[in-house]
C-alpha cells in the first residue's frame, strides 16, 4: 500500500474550508413581527434580535448573564438529607418508589424553604431591554428586505419610501464585546429618528414562582447628548445591570426629548452599546464603560472587520456544501421552508440549517454553553424557564463542539462545568453522603446547587447525570488527540466519579453492583408516578462507561495496576443489561417493569449515542440487536419534540439505519419547527422557541457522513443515496485528524485525511477496510474506489 505524501507546515496542517464564491446570507422579504422570527446576532455574551415593521424597528438586546433569580445569588441552597438514603434505598428495593420519592423530596423542600429557597425553579433568563428605532417615512414603504450574513455575523434590514432608503446593520462584536448598530440613509434619504432604550414588553404574570411586576427594585432609562443609558436592580437578588450606548451621527443634529434622543436630518447614525451585569445592582460601571466606548472607532467598517475576521474564521472551519449556493441568493427563508414543508428535506434546507446551527453555536457560546433558547429571547416567561437542562438539552446543544472544530465553544462548556464542580461536590455530599459529583437537572449557572426537584422528578437520585455531562470532556480530548487535556482536565474528573460510584453502588447477593435509587430521564417507572427507580439502564450504562474510560486513560498514562484492577472489577460487575420480551433493550433492568415506548427520551440507548459501548469491536451483538429493536419501537411511536427527533436520528445513524435517519429529517423539515429567522421551536407549528434541534442537527449530519472512534474511522455509515450530493470539509475525527469528504448518490467520491498525529488507523467503507499508518502533518486521499492515492 502506497502512502502519500506531502508534509505540511504546522500552520497549514488542516484544509481551509471556505467555499469560493459562496454566499452565506439568508434573507426574507417580510419583517419579523414576532420576536421568534428575528434574525439574531451574538458574540457569546451580547446579542440582538432585529424585529418590527419598517420605521418602527425594535432591536431586542440580550446578555447571557441576565437572570431573574428566585433568591439571592450568594445563598448556598442545598438540603442535607443524606441520612435518608438507607431508608429511601430500602423502599426503592421494595418497589415503593412513590413513597421513597415523597419521603426525600418533602424533607429537602422543607429544609430549602427554611433557608429562603422554596422554589423548584431558581433562575429564568430575560431580555435586557429594547432599542426602539422610530424613523420618519413618507408615502408607501417598498423594497423591504432583512438578511443575516452567517459568515460575518451581521444582520440587516432595508426599506424604501419616496424620499429614499434606510438600511440598518447590526452585529455583536467578538473583538470589542459590544452590540453595534448602524442606520444609514441611502438614495438621498435624510434620517429623522427617535432612539430610546425601553423595557422589553410583557413583564407580567409569574416566573419561577415570582410576581414579574416586582422582580426589580428599580429600573431607569435616560438620555443625554450622544448617550443612552439604562439601569436595573433586582429585588430578590443583590445584582442588576447597566446598559450604555454611545450614539454618533453624521450630519444633522441631535437633541434630548424625555428619555430619548431625537435626531434630525442625519445621513448616518452609529450606536455602540454594552450591557454590563452587576453583582450588586446598587453600583454602576457607567464611567469605565463610557471611557471604553468613547475610545472605539466611529467608523462602522473599522468596528466590523476585526469581528468578522474572528467570527468568520470559526464559522468556515467546517463547511457542508450541498450545491445550493446559488439558491441562497434567489430563495427567501419563507420559500425555502415552504418547499421543505411540502417536499421534505431539500439541499437548501439542509445546507442552511447546518450553517445556521454552526452560527447559533458560535454566537451563543460565551461564559456559558447555550441553554434552551441560546442567549436570545423576547419573553419574560420562557418555557421551562429557558434553562440549562442537563438531561439531553445541553448535551445535544453542545454535541458538535468538538467534531465541528469549535474549541472556543468547547471551552465555554468546560469552563462552565469546572466552575460548578464545588457545588456538584456539595450536592453529592449533602444529598447522598458520597464523594464525587451530583449534577442538578436545572440550576443557577453560576452556582450549580441542586434545588430543582419534586415527587415526580426527584433529581437528587440521578447518579448518571454527572457521567453524562462529563463525557464531552473525554470525547473532546480523544477527538483532538490532546493527551495533556486528557491527563490534566479529564482524568481528575473521572477519578472523582469513580470515588462516587465506590460510595454509591451496592453489591447484592447476585454478585453484581446495583444502582438504587436512580432515574431514567424523564420516564415514570411503570406502576408509579415518579421517575425514581432501581437499576435504570441509563444509570448502569453511565457507571460502566466511567470505569471503562478510566481504564483507557489508565493505559494511556500508565496508572497504578491496583487501581486499574479495581476499575475493571467494577466495570465488569455492574448489573447486566436486560433484553425484554419484545427483543428490545429494556429501559429498566428489573424484569417486572414493562417498557413505555411512546416517550421522547431515548436515554437508555446511551451505549449507542452519545456513548459507544455497543459499537465497540468486541461488543455483545445480542445487546446491539436489542438496541436496534428498542430504537425501532421508539421510532414507530414518533415524537413531537424536535430535539427528540434529532436525538433518535443520531442513534439511528450509528446503527447504520439510513431509513430512520432520513425519515426523522423529513419529519423535522415538514412539521414547521423552523422560524423564518432560521431558529427553531420545540414543538411543531412554531410552538416554544428552542434551539436544541438546530444546534444538534450539525452533529447528526456529520455522524451520517463519518463515524469515528479511536483508531477506527467509518466513511458514509448512514447517508442515504436519496439525500443530496455534496462535500463536508474540515470535520474533526478521533486522533487529532481532520477530514474532507465528497460523495455522489450516497457513494464515496473522495476522502482526504489531514493527519494530526502518528497512529495506525483503520478506515472502513461499505464493508471494506484499509489500515493506514498515519504520520502527523501528512495528507492521505481515498478515491471513489476506496483506494489510497497520493496528492
Amino acid at each position: 500500500m502506497l502512502l502519500l505524501v506531502a508534509t505540511l507546515c504546522a500552520q497549514t496542517l488542516f484544509s481551509q474550508t471556505k467555499v469560493p464564491g459562496k454566499k452565506w446570507t439568508a434573507w426574507s422579504a417580510k419583517p419579523a413581527l414576532a420576536w421568534q422570527d428575528a434574525f439574531v446576532t451574538g458574540n457569546g455574551k451580547h446579542g440582538t434580535m432585529l424585529t418590527g415593521n419598517p420605521g418602527e424597528e425594535r432591536i431586542i438586546c440580550v446578555h447571557e448573564e441576565l437572570f431573574i433569580r428566585a433568591w439571592d445569588r450568594h445563598k448556598v441552597a442545598v438540603a442535607n438529607i443524606s441520612g435518608l438514603l438507607p431508608r429511601v434505598r430500602t423502599l426503592a428495593d421494595l418497589g415503593k418508589f412513590d413513597l421513597a420519592a415523597s419521603l426525600s423530596t418533602d424533607e429537602a423542600r422543607r429544609q430549602l424553604t427554611a433557608m429562603g429557597a422554596p422554589q423548584a425553579w431558581s433562575i429564568s433568563p430575560h431580555p435586557a431591554f429594547d432599542l426602539n428605532v422610530k424613523t420618519e417615512s413618507t408615502g408607501p414603504i417598498a423594497a423591504y428586505r432583512r438578511e443575516l450574513n452567517m459568515e460575518t455575523g451581521e444582520a440587516k434590514s432595508h426599506w424604501e419610501d419616496k424620499n429614499g432608503a434606510v438600511e440598518q446593520s447590526v452585529f455583536s462584536s467578538r473583538a470589542n464585546d459590544v452590540n453595534v448598530i448602524r442606520i444609514i440613509g441611502l438614495k438621498g434619504k435624510k434620517l429623522n429618528i427617535s432612539l430610546g432604550l425601553n423595557e422589553t414588553p410583557g413583564r407580567k404574570g409569574e416566573v419561577a414562582g415570582l410576581d414579574l411586576n416586582n422582580v426589580f427594585s428599580s429600573v431607569s432609562s435616560s438620555a443625554e447628548p450622544g448617550w443612552l443609558k439604562y439601569h436595573a436592580s433586582y429585588s430578590q437578588d443583590t445584582g442588576g445591570y447597566d446598559g450604555l450606548a454611545r450614539v454618533t451621527i453624521t450630519g444633522g443634529e441631535m437633541s434630548v426629548v424625555d428619555n430619548h434622543l431625537q435626531i434630525k436630518n442625519a445621513s448616518q447614525i452609529l450606536i455602540v452599546m454594552r450591557i454590563t451585569p452587576l453583582e450588586y445592582g446598587s453600583t454602576s460601571q457607567e464611567i469605565p464603560v463610557r471611557n471604553e466606548l468613547s475610545a472605539l472607532s466611529p467608523n462602522y467598517q473599522e468596528l466590523l472587520m476585526p469581528h468578522a475576521k474572528l467570527h468568520g474564521e470559526m464559522f468556515r472551519r467546517v463547511v457542508l456544501d450541498l450545491g445550493a449556493g446559488a439558491q441562497w441568493l434567489s430563495t427567501s427563508t419563507e420559500k425555502m421552508l415552504a418547499d421543505a414543508h411540502t417536499k421534505g428535506i431539500t439541499p437548501l434546507f439542509l445546507e442552511q440549517m447546518h450553517a445556521m446551527g454552526r452560527y447559533l453555536l458560535i454566537s451563543s457560546s460565551g461564559k456559558y454553553p447555550p441553554p434552551l433558547q441560546g442567549i436570545w429571547g423576547g419573553s419574560w416567561n420562557p418555557a421551562w424557564i429557558g434553562g440549562f437542562v442537563m438531561d439531553s438539552n445541553v448535551n445535544l446543544a453542545i454535541s458538535a463542539i468538538s467534531t465541528g472544530d469549535l474549541e472556543e465553544c468547547a471551552e465555554s462548556y468546560f469552563g462552565y462545568v469546572e466552575r460548578l464542580l464545588p457545588a456538584w461536590r456539595l450536592n453529592a455530599r449533602n444529598y447522598l453522603g458520597c464523594r464525587g459529583f451530583l449534577v442538578p437537572h436545572y440550576s443557577d449557572p453560576e452556582k450549580g446547587y441542586l434545588n430543582h426537584f419534586g415527587d415526580g422528578f426527584p433529581w437528587m437520585y440521578w447518579p448518571g447525570g454527572a457521567g453524562w455531562n462529563l463525557m464531552p470532556f473525554y470525547e473532546h480530548g480523544m477527538l483532538y488527540g490532546n493527551r495533556n487535556f486528557l491527563q490534566k482536565r479529564v482524568l481528575p474528573l473521572y477519578l472523582e466519579m469513580a470515588a462516587f460510584y465506590e460510595d454509591y453502588l451496592t453489591k447484592e447477593k447476585d454478585g453484581f453492583y446495583h444502582i438504587s435509587p436512580g432515574i431514567s430521564p424523564e420516564n415514570a417507572t411503570p406502576g408509579s408516578n415518579t421517575t425514581l427507580c432501581k437499576d435504570a439502564t441509563f444509570d448502569a450504562a453511565i457507571a460502566r462507561e466511567v470505569f471503562d474510560h478510566l481504564l483507557k486513560m489508565g493505559s494511556m498514562f500508565n496508572l497504578d495496576k491496583t487501581d486499574m484492577d479495581k476499575w475493571k472489577h467494577y466495570r465488569d460487575n455492574i448489573v447486566p443489561y436486560r433484553i425484554n420480551a419484545d427483543g428490545a433493550l429494556a429501559e429498566w433492568i428489573p424484569a417486572q417493569y414493562a417498557d413505555e415506548y411512546a416517550h421522547r427520551h431515548n436515554s437508555h440507548m446511551y451505549p449507542i449515542f452519545p456513548g459507544t459501548e455497543f459499537l465497540q469491536a468486541d461488543a455483545d451483538k445480542y445487546l446491539l440487536q436489542g438496541a436496534k429493536v428498542a430504537l425501532a419501537k421508539r421510532f414507530k411511536s414518533d415524537t413531537e419534540s424536535a430535539h427528540g427527533l434529532i436525538h433518535l436520528a443520531l442513534m439511528a445513524a450509528r446503527l447504520h439505519d439510513e431509513e430512520k435517519v432520513a425519515a426523522n429529517l423529513n419529519r423535522f423539515a415538514q412539521r414547521n419547527y423552523v422560524y423564518t429567522g432560521l431558529s427553531t421551536s420545540h414543538n411543531p407549528n412554531h410552538a416554544i422557541y428552542n434551539l436544541d434541534s438546530s444546534l444538534s442537527l450539525q452533529r447528526l449530519l456529520a455522524d451520517m457522513l463519518v463515524f469515528s472512534q479511536p483508531g477506527r474511522i467509518e466513511l458514509l455509515p448512514a447517508y442515504s443515496s436519496n439525500l443530496p450530493d455534496g462535500k463536508l470539509s474540515g470535520v474533526r475525527i478521533h486522533g487529532g485528524h481532520k477530514l474532507d469528504l465528497q460523495w455522489i448518490a450516497g457513494k464515496l467520491q473522495s476522502a482526504i485525511i489531514y493527519a494530526g498525529a502518528n497512529e495506525t488507523c483503520t478506515f472502513l467503507y461499505k464493508g471494506k477496510e484499509k489500515k493506514i499508518q498515519l504520520m502527523a502533518g501528512k495528507i492521505y486521499i481515498f478515491n471513489s474506489m476506496f483506494q489510497l492515492t497520493s496528492k
